[in-house]
């Protein structure tokens, strides 16, 4: 069994300045999304049948949608974990090239959405971006570079707030 909840039901999280790790990575296009899932598990007892006396939290899950407006190398290094950056040999621009060894884990970062219009924003103590939106999508001749991230627990942070939080007035 699953509670969902969306971040937006706290405050809707607009156009947002995005930080991955101590990197800037610009602004989004329209705002981010985060959905925010808790595990629960059923108690039941005998005598009650199918009727819970109680749930237990088995873990919270958060997942993030961030649409990049600014689609850089240094940001599609950081969506696409696998590739790796080289210099082009003949002195052109860097690249990304794939395919290296399965079985790596996920770069962990920290992730800041500071939303532009001072609303809350929301910080993911470690994040790892899991997942690229098909490329070529444009808005206007802008490339938009959409990244789904989601949390890991940091168990470097106080029992409590190992996952993430959400900043600002909770207005």
């Amino acid at each position: 069994m699953s509670d969902v909840k969306t971040i937006t039901e706290i405050r809707r999280l607009g156009t947002c300045r995005v930080n991955f790790g101590s990197r800037n990575m610009g602004y989004t296009f329209g705002g981010c999304t985060a959905k925010i899932t808790t595990d629960w598990v059923n108690i039941n007892v005998d005598d009650f049948g199918t009727v819970p006396v109680d749930d237990i939290d088995t873990g919270t899950n958060i997942d993030v949608f961030v649409p990049l407006i600014q689609a850089s190398v240094d940001n599609y290094e950081d969506g696409f974990d696998t590739g790796r950056r080289e210099a082009d040999p003949a002195g052109g621009e860097d690249r990304l090239v794939f395919g290296r060894i399965v079985g790596t884990s996920i770069k962990k970062m920290r992730l800041v959405l500071d939303p532009i219009n001072d609303i809350d924003g929301l910080v993911l103590y470690k994040a790892g971006c899991y997942d690229v939106d098909e490329l070529g999508y444009n808005n206007e001749g802008a490339r938009i570079l959409g990244l789904h991230f989601k949390a890991y627990i940091d168990e470097d942070r106080a029992n409590g707030d190992r996952l993430f939080r959400i900043f600002g007035g909770l207005s």
